[in-house]
């Protein structure tokens, strides 16, 4: 407390205003293992390796397209990547609340490609695997009505 006032009386002192950031949470397994199974599937197009390694026996599925199970997820995405293979995904946030993790993510097909906001939730067992999924993707337009982007 007595740091904050200290920064906010600086801050006055000097006619800027203070950002009091909040200390970086703890990484949790679950959060390495949301990341590393991103980057294997989505960048390094190694899906059926995603799954075995970081999806758990009992995998459901909400997003409407894809069925529950780990063959599921990969049937779905293998062919999508081999249709796109410069697609990659770049993660701009991640947190972490128990056993969810939340991505957002700027997912594209290829670097022309303005792409899609994603947003993912996975939800881990106790041993550090995927055992639900829920997502929400929307097209990244050329402008929105702000003037600021999705990101």
């Amino acid at each position: 407390m007595k740091k904050t006032i200290a920064l906010l009386l600086t801050a006055a002192a000097l006619g800027t205003t203070a950002v009091h950031a909040a200390p970086k949470a703890k990484a949790t397994p679950a959060k390495a293992n949301a990341l590393a199974f991103y980057e294997m599937a989505f960048n390094k197009h190694r899906v059926q390796e995603a799954a075995d390694r970081y999806i758990g026996k009992t995998y459901i599925q909400h997003n409407p397209g894809v069925a529950d199970g780990a063959q599921a997820f990969v049937d779905a995405f293998v062919p999508f990547l081999k249709e796109n293979p410069q697609s990659r995904a770049e993660i701009k946030r991640v947190m972490a609340d128990g056993d969810l993790v939340m991505l957002h993510v700027l997912s594209r097909t290829s670097p022309q490609d303005k792409g899609e906001a994603v947003v993912d939730i996975f939800r881990f067992d106790k041993a550090g695997k995927i055992v639900e999924h829920w997502d929400v993707i929307q097209a990244v337009p050329d402008k929105t009505a702000s003037g600021r982007s999705m990101f």
